[in-house]
């Protein structure tokens, strides 16, 4: 606060400090703001609070949603050779095996062009007509042209050309020993992706002319039009660039059903199942099994336990007072209401059965723990039973949960901020009163320190009068 220059100037007259006095006579008028900003803290802290209890219920909300009927229980399904073949499964999965047999993979298209002397050298005759044309597609895709002119008619010119169209190949340009040749390779596996590639050397729009545009000179030389056999290989067509791999689909035998499919990663052929081939069987015959997967269950508890822990710590670790150390919601009855919402879910029936009789036990401070053999020899036992009570107490629990996420803790937090809003305002107006305060304390010294100065120079002026007089006494006597 601002020291009054004439306080100070008046101090230095009469010897009396009077900004001190004001500043430890203003400590003493702020103690009510002090109680006030504490009280606003204290507000504003059991908010934060009421915050990171909603925290960490929509945390318990979410792991309640895997033990409900629909969730708890997943699908698993195993090869009996990974290396051929692996497998998973999701819950729309039924149960059963299958014996499968894959022939073959599927696979992509190679093909190479003749070769070139350097990865500089020309690809297409620009002489007579400076702009010339490839187009490129694979399988049944839109195909895409891409340009040669005189700024890429370079083997690696036309590589960078062919990439940068995105025309569904990977070109690439390989010194194989007796020279540079370009290599496309499709993207995609199965005899449906082949690649074609034809050329429009006279830049009319017109591709694949008989004659220059299908020859092995210019442009041309690069150009695939081929027919091919049932196992891919090539039989006819225009066959500038050599086939080196062959488009084919995967094969494989399920349960005596031959099935080929584009790709090697097969979602179709079984619901909820998705199979990746890896490798051909070599003629063996092997098993697909799609089972119940007993450890979901499992899993998706010990996560229900993980969050009701989380929720459960925080709510005691804030209302429960311990000798010598006192608590932010001690007492309140929200947060006891969480704690006893919480204890009996786990004890309560649902379809005949507590969560408590399938594993779920607390300890002394209210933790809870799953004893997985209980858990196990109670699937073991009645495995719909104990799919029905956690589906029981999930609904249940879900309710009780919901209504402190969306009422309870809302009417709390609300409460809570108009108290601190009113603290706020009195400390506004208590603040604005000790400004008045200090002011008059200042102008009440400011008084003081002159009235004193006067009665200062006053008895001065006395004092010599006296002195004066005396000494004109003492001199007239003698």
């Amino acid at each position: 606060m601002a020291t009054n220059p004439i306080s100070g100037l008046l101090t230095n007259i009469t010897g009396i400090d009077t900004t001190t006095i004001i500043s430890q006579l203003m400590i003493v008028e702020r103690q009510p703001l002090q109680s006030l900003t504490n009280r606003k803290a204290d507000f504003e802290s059991k908010i934060t609070a009421y915050g990171n209890l909603s925290s960490t219920l929509s945390k318990l909300k979410t792991s309640l949603s895997s033990l409900k009927s629909a969730s708890i229980e997943g699908m698993t399904a195993s090869s009996s050779d990974s290396a051929v073949f692996t497998a998973t499964a999701d819950t729309s999965a039924s149960e059963g095996t299958y014996n499968i047999r894959v022939s073959n993979l599927a696979t992509k298209q190679s093909v190479y062009s003749e070769t070139f002397l350097s990865d500089g050298s020309e690809v297409a005759d620009l002489s007579s007509v400076a702009t010339q044309k490839l187009r490129i597609q694979v399988g049944s895709t839109t195909a895409v042209e891409v340009t040669v002119d005189a700024t890429n008619n370079t083997l690696n010119g036309v590589r960078d050309a062919i990439n940068d169209a995105e025309a569904g190949v990977t070109a690439s340009v390989v010194n194989d020993g007796t020279g540079y040749r370009l290599i496309l390779s499709s993207n995609t596996t199965g005899a449906s992706n082949r690649i074609v590639i034809q050329a429009d050397e006279d830049n009319d729009g017109v591709y694949s002319e008989a004659g220059a545009e299908s020859d092995t000179t210019g442009l041309s030389k690069l150009a695939l039009n081929a027919t091919y056999d049932a196992a891919g290989a090539v039989t006819g067509g225009i066959t500038n660039m050599t086939q080196s791999q062959a488009a084919v689909d995967a094969s494989l035998l399920v349960d005596g059903l031959t099935i080929t499919r584009s790709a090697n990663t097969i979602t179709d052929i079984f619901t909820g199942v998705t199979l990746n081939l890896l490798n051909d069987s070599d003629g063996n015959t092997l098993t697909l099994t799609v089972s119940k997967d007993t450890q979901k269950i499992k899993d998706n508890v010990n996560t229900f336990v993980g969050a009701y822990n989380a929720v459960m710590g925080l709510a005691r670790s804030l209302s429960k007072s311990t000798p010598g150390k006192s608590v932010l919601l001690a007492g309140d009855s929200t947060a006891n209401g969480i704690i006893n919402r919480l204890n009996s879910a786990i004890t309560s029936l649902y379809a005949g059965k507590s969560p408590a009789s399938l594993g779920l036990s607390h300890d002394s401070q209210g933790a809870l723990s799953l004893d997985a053999e209980i858990l196990d020899a109670a699937i073991e036992a009645d495995r719909q039973g104990v799919i029905d009570t956690f589906d029981g107490m999930a609904e249940a629990l879900e309710e009780t949960v919901t209504d402190f996420i969306n009422v309870q803790i809302p009417a709390r937090n609300d409460g809570l901020s108009l108290s601190s809003k009113g603290v706020q305002r009195n400390i506004d107006n208590l603040t604005f009163r000790l400004q008045t305060i200090e002011a008059t304390y200042r102008r009440q010294f400011s008084a003081l320190e002159q009235t004193i100065s006067q009665l200062q120079a006053s008895g001065n002026f006395l004092s010599q009068r006296l002195a004066a007089i005396t000494n004109g006494s003492d001199s007239s006597g003698g």
